[in-house]
């Protein structure tokens, strides 16, 4: 097992996760490549960004649902170095953010459809109150972990990145690309 890097942060809230500085920073110095934000909200990252989010008014490069906007991807054969998971992390915030369109239990099914956009040895960060989302079910391993202390009565704020350490599960046998839908055929994304 390799190390983990652990970082810790010390910083007050704001009304965004990317309004945070030292936290913003982090999540750019651990991204690589084509980044899909699929809940964008309304900062952007220093990063070569395509910005997914359900709500026009964050003017996204996609205004879409992200489970949707996942299987739009896959059926179109597109791919991404590095995905970034930031939705509301309880109930409140869906309802502050996206007046409760956003129900969380729709999760598990955006984690099983992200290693279908990511290129090989992709990376996911995720954000949130816990580690490990992808998990080593999904073909994934921890390699950092940032705890950000907000101070007062405020929860800590988790990133993880992820790195995808499929060899074979999603591969061509004699390419080193990821398979894409015509690659199999009907391929189905129902999960």
């Amino acid at each position: 097992m390799e190390d983990i890097e652990f970082t810790y942060l010390k910083q007050g809230p704001a009304r965004w996760t990317f309004e945070m500085p030292f936290l913003r920073k982090w999540v750019e110095e651990h991204s690589h490549g084509k980044v899909l934000n699929l809940f964008a909200g309304k900062v952007r990252l220093n990063v070569d960004e395509y910005r997914v989010d359900m709500s026009s008014e964050y003017k996204p490069d996609l205004t879409m649902e992200a489970e949707m906007a996942l299987r739009k991807f896959i059926k179109e054969g597109r791919f991404f170095d590095t995905v970034i998971l930031d939705p509301p992390y309880s109930m409140r915030m869906a309802r502050e953010k996206y007046q409760g369109r956003y129900y969380i239990g729709k999760f598990a099914k955006i984690l099983n459809l992200v290693p279908r956009v990511l290129n090989k040895n992709g990376i996911v960060i995720t954000l949130g109150y816990k580690t490990g989302e992808m998990s080593a079910s999904r073909g994934f391993a921890v390699r950092a972990i940032c705890i950000v202390h907000q101070g007062g009565g405020h929860d800590d704020i988790i990133g993880c990145q992820e790195i995808s350490m499929i060899s074979d599960y999603y591969l061509n046998g004699t390419s080193s690309r990821w398979v894409n839908h015509e690659d199999i055929g009907n391929f189905e994304v129902d999960e």
